[in-house]
């Protein structure tokens, strides 16, 4: 029996209009952050590596870390509307983050929308024993080491129990999971990702764009996915 659907959402520059992680980083990581984010974006390490690195040059500040994720974070037009129609159509929606997630209960808590969501997907970024800022992974892939969080694997069991997964996301490491999807709405670098690969989705602006989206089949995308979420992980 197929389920009513679930939607997979991405949070930092999906929900939000900014992706937070990125800028605590920009705005306020010390020496070394550039040659950090450098390499990342000549793929020399993958976003676990930069979570990681990047935590060492932030401040080790928790309370000002979240006061400005908080006054940075802009909803994306649409969300509340969204989130309304999920809750009369009985889809559940998930939230699935590579960031460093911290903030995102609060952000959701802020505006009121943190009942509406099923459940959080994220890493936990903490200050530890030491005084030092440090991110843990709970929902990395036992093997790969590429992303923090494997989304794809939340897609993979969301269809094992029978709902076809609406994937919603707009970075470049959306792209595992989105490749798992049943439908994906996709804009910016998954965007362009999804056009490299060849998978099918539909562009999107905000959340307006996603009320009424009819109910997709379960697809078997284990040929053409980009990762193996419950075997060795991402494939090239």
């Amino acid at each position: 029996m197929t389920l009513n659907p679930a939607y997979l959402v991405d949070f930092d520059g999906t929900i939000t209009t900014l992706d937070i992680s990125y800028e605590l980083a920009k705005r306020l990581a010390g020496e070394g952050y550039e040659d950090i984010d450098h390499v990342y974006r000549q793929k020399e390490i993958p976003i676990r590596e930069w979570l990681k690195r990047t935590a060492q040059v932030l401040p080790h500040d928790m309370d000002l870390l979240l006061s400005k994720s908080l006054e940075w974070a802009a909803i994306r037009p649409g969300f509340e509307r969204f989130l309304e129609n999920a809750a009369m159509q009985g889809r559940p929606v998930f939230i699935a983050s590579d960031g460093f997630g911290f903030y995102i209960e609060p952000i959701l808590r802020k505006h009121g929308f943190f009942e509406e969501v099923c459940f959080i997907y994220r890493n936990d970024t903490y200050i530890n024993a030491e005084g030092k800022l440090e991110v843990k992974t709970p929902h990395a892939h036992r093997i790969c080491n590429v992303c923090g969080n494997c989304k794809a694997l939340h897609v993979v069991n969301l269809k094992k129990q029978g709902r076809p997964v609406i994937y919603i996301g707009d970075g470049s490491n959306d792209r595992y999971g989105a490749s798992w999807g049943d439908h994906v709405y996709a804009r910016d670098q998954l965007a362009e990702y999804s056009r490299q690969y060849k998978f099918d989705y539909s562009p999107w602006n905000n959340f307006y764009d996603i009320i009424n989206v009819s109910k997709p089949d379960i697809k078997d995308r284990s040929e053409n996915s980009l990762c193996c979420p419950q075997g060795r992980g991402i494939k090239i």
